[in-house]
């Protein structure tokens, strides 16, 4: 089902949404011809037009500071960039070094109340750990295994005891195979494994959405191209294997390329996925994860829960345009906010509504943000 384009402003939106603030990765060229340079680009319904905030990296996932709550990490996908951004000022503080000769794998969480810094990490043969930082003074504490190779995604699950991280895998034939892991944070012992059925598809983003479920989106295993399929799959603890979500097989042909960013709608009962080679969204259902809806969206690449918890903000299209999307009828409304806003990055991050839903999961548990 097509969803409609209609223009907006910010005299339109609803008063929940007027503080939101958007930011995402950039790359931009001062003049044509120029070398690339790095931000995070920055945008909100009071600013006219999109500022960049000059960073050494590509910013990709990040970790908000529940403690000084203006700050925030970022972290580049597959290579030494990492950093502590003040999201208030609007600008880069300082770079956190990788260990050794690891690499950054794009995201991270904030554990122990806060204090403790966690971030996915590989050495050059692909072996994934869990860094550790004290989140105040940056020192490196040590590692535990991601129990898998190429770990990308991380989240906290039982009030921030444990840790579920997606592990990409090895190359398209070869082990270990992708999986999903949790980990005791305390212990740093294995909990469960999940793996992904099949050699097609690799395990990228996740969202949680209980303490015992995920949604997971993949991309085409290592060494697959844009050519093959991404997928979709579900990843319940009490089963060993990831399970494909109904439908998907139906959809494989137009879903080429990676299923990117995730984003959840509680009051609707949705998860929403974006897929940015075909430019398109899907809609799964979190009561029987049956696919709901199937949408265009140009080239669309992240996804945030808007203010008033029922809107979506998407980046999406050549020049990394900001709309909303509206669900507020019988189907998604697609309203231009912003365009040419740069925010090409793989995910989009709401600060105040991320920093919301971070602060009641630290104190009451990811049961409540999702309600």
């Amino acid at each position: 089902m097509a969803s409609r384009s209609t223009p907006t402003s910010a005299a339109a939106m609803s008063p929940a949404m007027q503080g939101d603030q958007l930011f995402a990765g950039c790359r931009y060229q001062e003049r044509a011809g120029a070398p690339h340079k790095t931000a995070l680009a920055y945008a909100s319904l009071q600013v006219q037009g999109a500022r960049l905030i000059e960073s050494p990296f590509f910013p990709h996932g990040w970790a908000l500071d529940v403690r000084q709550k203006t700050r925030a990490f970022f972290f580049e996908k597959h290579g030494p960039g990492a950093g502590v951004f003040d999201l208030e000022q609007q600008r880069f503080v300082q770079t956190i070094a990788p260990f050794e000769q690891r690499q950054f794998y794009g995201h991270g969480v904030l554990a122990d109340d806060g204090g403790l810094l966690l971030s996915t990490e590989s050495d050059a043969q692909g072996r994934g750990f869990i860094g550790m930082r004290d989140a105040s003074t940056l020192r490196y504490l040590g590692d535990f295994p991601s129990f898998g190779a190429r770990p990308h995604d991380c989240h906290l699950v039982e009030g921030g005891r444990v840790l579920a991280v997606t592990n990409g895998g090895g190359a398209a034939g070869e082990d270990p195979a992708p999986c999903v892991s949790y980990i005791d944070v305390k212990t740093r012992r294995l909990l469960d494994r999940h793996e992904m059925s099949g050699s097609a598809f690799n395990t990228g983003h996740m969202a949680p959405v209980s303490d015992n479920t995920a949604v997971i989106a993949s991309a085409p295993r290592l060494g697959l191209g844009v050519d093959h399929a991404g997928s979709v799959s579900w990843c319940q603890r009490s089963e060993t294997t990831l399970r494909g979500l109904p439908s998907v097989q139906d959809l494989a042909p137009r879903l080429l390329g990676e299923a990117l960013s995730i984003a959840v709608l509680p009051r609707e009962g949705l998860a929403v996925v974006t897929h940015p080679t075909p430019g398109l969204l899907t809609f799964w259902r979190l009561d029987d994860q049956s696919l709901s809806l199937v949408t265009p969206v140009d080239n669309v690449r992240g996804a945030a829960l808007a203010g008033d918890g029922r809107s979506l903000w998407l980046s999406h299209g050549a020049q990394g345009s900001l709309s909303l999307l509206r669900m507020d009828g019988r189907e998604p409304t697609l309203q231009p906010v912003l365009r040419q806003a740069l925010m090409a990055g793989s995910h989009l991050l709401n600060y105040p509504v991320a920093l919301a839903a971070a602060l009641v999961a630290r104190d009451e548990g990811l049961s409540k943000t999702l309600q």
